[in-house]
């Protein structure tokens, strides 16, 4: 593909002198590029090599201040988005402005985006409540747009053993924003770039979007065992002290809903939502009532009575018991 700036460089050349304005207009064409990679880089640092004695002192000037102000940015290949995606979701350059964090890490950071996997968005937030250092230690910042996160395979055999992902910061842009998982911020980076690292591992969003379990996720980031067990196999107060004992210890915890079909519970009127993922953000005591604070990966939708609608919840234990199918726990 020829880039915008190829046909600045010829233009400027055809008089045998490339002027000040001649350079302001390259440096003009270089900044629309969607991302300014090593390629374009050395396609401008190789112009003005071969062409010193045509340039105009000031356009030297101009174009070699450019060069040093400018930080290329890799480009690697993504992964396949879902099928049904492929016509009119595309990989778009972030915001010149996004960071990998905005602030602290927080499990009210992360918003799922138009694809099947609860499961990880849940994960994600449920790991940022439990410890945000896990977070940063699955991630490195490689300083020319992309990123490596360690995973951990084999964990559940007693052999963790780590696998590094790299991928660039483009976004999967659909027509109304991110077409997967984002930030709440649109400035932070973190969730989307830790779920596109997790789908490039997997082969792709096709193979992350179908449902999945947080175990999954948990092991992969922190390397420790994690275990799923069935709520109703518990009594409620071995279930709550279970939950408050694993949050206190900075544990990640999600649970998951049955199928909307099951015959056993009934999901119209609740505020919860049947065959998903929630995040298990802690446990209370009120008035001599059992709660256990929830909340919904979308960022939004929750039971009424519960304050504003940012998907942040509590429920009675026994509500807890009777709507959520099992609960998930970290190492």
């Amino acid at each position: 593909m020829v880039s915008k700036i190829a046909p600045r460089l010829t233009a400027a050349l055809a008089d045998k002198t490339v002027s000040k304005q001649e350079a302001d207009d390259i440096i003009a064409a270089a900044k629309t590029e969607p991302k300014w990679t090593p390629q374009l880089q050395a396609e401008l640092s190789t112009f003005v090599s071969k062409n010193a004695s045509k340039l105009d002192p000031q356009a030297k000037v101009a174009l070699e201040s450019f060069l040093k102000s400018t930080h290329p940015r890799v480009d690697l290949p993504d992964p396949a988005l879902q099928k049904a995606d492929r016509t009119d979701v595309t990989w778009t350059p972030v915001a010149p402005d996004a960071t990998l964090y905005v602030d602290t890490i927080s499990a009210d950071d992360v918003a799922q985006g138009y694809i099947g996997d609860c499961y990880l968005a849940s994960g994600l937030s449920s790991l940022a409540n439990a410890n945000p250092e896990n977070i940063k230690k699955a991630i490195t910042d490689n300083k020319d747009g992309t990123y490596t996160v360690r995973f951990f395979q084999n964990v559940a055999s007693g052999h963790p053993k780590a696998v590094n992902v790299t991928v660039d910061d483009d976004v999967a842009m659909g027509k109304s924003g991110p077409q997967y998982a984002s930030a709440r911020d649109s400035k932070e980076l973190w969730p989307g770039l830790l779920e596109k690292a997790y789908a490039k591992w997997k082969g792709g969003y096709d193979k992350v979007g179908n449902g999945g379990t947080a175990c999954d996720l948990f092991q992969a980031i922190t390397g420790k065992p994690a275990t799923d067990e069935t709520i109703g196999d518990s009594a409620p107060d071995a279930l709550f002290k279970k939950i408050s004992t694993a949050v206190a210890a900075h544990r990640p915890v999600a649970a998951g809903t049955y199928a909307d079909d099951d015959p056993k519970v009934h999901y119209t009127n609740t505020g919860v939502h049947g065959d998903h993922f929630y995040t298990v953000l802690g446990t209370s005591e009120e008035g001599g009532q059992k709660y256990v604070q929830l909340r919904n990966p979308w960022g939004f939708s929750e039971p009424a009575g519960n304050g504003p609608d940012d998907g942040i919840f509590k429920l009675p234990l026994a509500d807890f018991m009777k709507l959520y199918e099992n609960i998930e726990f970290g190492g």
